[in-house]
């Protein structure tokens, strides 16, 4: 049973973990503007011009290195939006060695290596995010997936659960545990989980079409 749930994207959480580091350049520095113009064609979802400002940025050799690591995790979440996923690790590996501490950079790298059908490595990145801001729901929700993915259901449901702890009305974290409850042989959570998915946010069903034939194997309307 494929899962349904896509991917929660780097812009989402980590543009405002990583936006005052774009407000600490120094005035001087000229790698400034590629960077900002960067970010401004992320924003707009411009992903090959996002790519092409970021590497003048990296490449100009006078960014400070925490800045340096944010241009690296930048453009590493272009690539992984454009299916370049070694490009990506690549680039999150050296955002990692520039700023351990730069959790967006595992979490990403964690969604390449899922995407890569290598599940432990994703796992073993999005717990390091955890641990460094174990409060972001996404993270818990991609862990969840890739635990699903390996068939560890019930870690797979902790996960989603503390998900939604963070986010109570987290519509794709009802799908993805409803999936696992499936999955698992627990049909009525399940169905509990896609009806309140649906209630939560009504046009789940347009993202993920496989709720109507999942709920209509558990015997109930969608």
């Amino acid at each position: 049973m494929a899962n349904v749930v896509s991917n929660c994207s780097f812009t989402r959480v980590s543009l405002g973990i990583v936006l005052t580091a774009l407000l600490s350049f120094p005035a001087q520095a000229s790698g400034r503007g590629d960077l900002r113009s960067g970010y401004a064609a992320l924003l707009r979802h411009d992903y090959s011009l996002a790519i092409r400002y970021l590497t003048n940025a990296i490449e100009g050799g006078d960014l400070s290195r925490a800045n340096l690591a944010v241009a690296y995790n930048y453009r590493g979440a272009e690539y992984l939006k454009t299916d370049r996923y070694d490009e990506a690790i690549a680039d999150f590996d050296r955002a990692i060695a520039l700023e351990a501490r730069l959790p967006t950079a595992y979490s990403d790298r964690g969604i390449a290596y899922r995407k890569k059908g290598d599940y432990e490595r994703a796992v073993a990145d999005y717990s390091a995010a955890i641990r460094i801001w174990p409060n972001w729901r996404d993270w818990y929700l991609n862990r969840g997936l890739a635990y699903t993915a390996m068939g560890r259901h019930e870690e797979a449901i902790a996960d989603f659960g503390k998900a939604l702890f963070f986010k109570p009305d987290f519509a794709e974290a009802y799908v993805a545990r409803a999936d696992a409850y499936l999955r698992s042989g627990r049909t009525s959570e399940a169905l509990a989980d896609y009806k309140r998915a649906i209630r939560e946010k009504p046009d789940v069903r347009e993202d993920y079409p496989a709720i109507a034939e999942r709920m209509a194997m558990l015997g109930a309307a969608p």
